[in-house]
């Protein structure tokens, strides 16, 4: 090989190399801007309150708090992926919460987990039936779920707390496994599980495909609505999963322990990558926006932010990362895409005076004729 054709290869291969690299970044480029924001995020953190933030314990009070979230934002993300969504996962965690402090008493800790995993993963089946089976709006369904959870958890207890106080118990959500909380041991467990799920089973290719294009996979042979009831069996039984590490954490069952997740989980997935309306979803953008949305209510509450301005700030991200699912599914490809929209919804402008949008007028028609 001569100088030449030995330096030729050379720069072909770098350039190679540098192509995969960007194609790479490209491909990661939401988990990589999520990463930008946490690194930002804990920095200025750090520095507003640098005797708290940043200590071990706090980072540890973090890792509490995300694992749970974590495990729910995971079955959220499937839901989402596969074209929908659950707002009954709180309520689901409520309830499997009381439903297994209630069988622990009877049975001890190892059915009363069995049993609360199932009881989650029933009310994934009975959403997935009514919105797979007989196409009710998600919304509508899950909505009516955890309202009728809601009212059936209070029945069952009676109002009350129900204690959960088994020390075996604890071992799930409620102590440290060694230097790692319980909580995020059990998310980052789940977590490597979902991975293989969505990467080595038909079932979680489905999931993909079907949120891509439900008539495609229909005509393609693919029975949709049983794997798309399948996928809610999944996000309910990780939901009870959820509770059932809450009640481990607190050592109660509670109708309202949930309360919150469904937003809180629905906003990490998007933040994460999932796309509202399916298709799209990586589990480590969700890794990655659970981490971000628990240092930001962390973050606020160590800086004295109260609890109300910490809801307002869920809220607003919330919003945003539903704006910015719109973005990745390309209803706004670019900024200039909602201009027209705007002009038509909101004002023009005639060029003097700003004035309310609306059809021309004669006056308007014949002015414009004459010019």
């Amino acid at each position: 090989m001569t100088e030449e054709s030995l330096a030729a290869h050379t720069s072909f291969t770098a350039r190679s190399h540098r192509l995969s690299i960007r194609d790479w970044a490209f491909k990661y480029s939401t988990e990589l801007q999520l990463l930008a924001g946490l690194a930002a995020m804990i920095a200025i953190f750090s520095l507003l309150e640098p005797s708290i933030y940043p200590t071990t314990a706090n980072v540890q009070n973090i890792s509490r708090q995300a694992g749970v979230l974590l495990v729910v934002a995971i079955g959220q993300m499937f839901a989402i992926t596969v074209g929908g969504f659950d707002l009954s996962v709180g309520a689901n965690m409520g309830f499997t919460s009381i439903v297994t402090a209630q069988a622990m008493a009877d049975h001890g800790v190892a059915a009363a987990i069995v049993i609360g995993l199932l009881t989650g993963a029933a009310i994934g089946l009975v959403n997935g039936i009514l919105i797979a089976k007989l196409r009710v709006s998600p919304f509508v369904v899950t909505m009516a779920m955890l309202t009728f959870l809601t009212g059936y958890g209070g029945v069952r207890s009676n109002g009350a707390s129900v204690i959960a106080n088994d020390p075996t118990l604890k071992w799930f959500g409620g102590r440290d496994w060694g230097f790692m909380p319980s909580t995020i041991g059990i998310g980052i467990i789940i977590l490597l599980l979902a991975v293989a799920f969505t990467g080595r089973t038909r079932i979680g290719l489905y999931v993909y495909a079907i949120g891509g294009s439900r008539e495609t996979c229909r005509l393609a042979g693919i029975p949709v609505a049983r794997y798309e009831t399948i996928t809610y069996m999944i996000t309910g039984m990780l939901a009870g999963a959820g509770g059932i590490m809450l009640t481990a954490r607190v050592s109660v069952g509670q109708t309202g322990l949930g309360a919150g997740f469904e937003l809180r989980s629905i906003a990490a997935a998007v933040i994460g990558g999932a796309v509202i309306g399916g298709g799209k979803g990586r589990l480590s953008g969700v890794f990655l926006g659970v981490a971000l949305m628990t240092c930001l209510t962390v973050g606020l509450a160590v800086t004295g932010v109260g609890t109300f301005q910490q809801q307002m700030a869920i809220g607003i991200a919330l919003v945003v990362a539903v704006l910015i699912s719109q973005i990745r599914g390309g209803s706004f490809r670019q900024f200039s895409d909602l201009l027209p929209t705007l002009k038509r919804l909101f004002i023009g402008f005639d060029g003097q005076s700003w004035r309310l949008a609306g059809p021309a007028s004669k006056t308007d028609t014949s002015s414009d004729d004459t010019a």
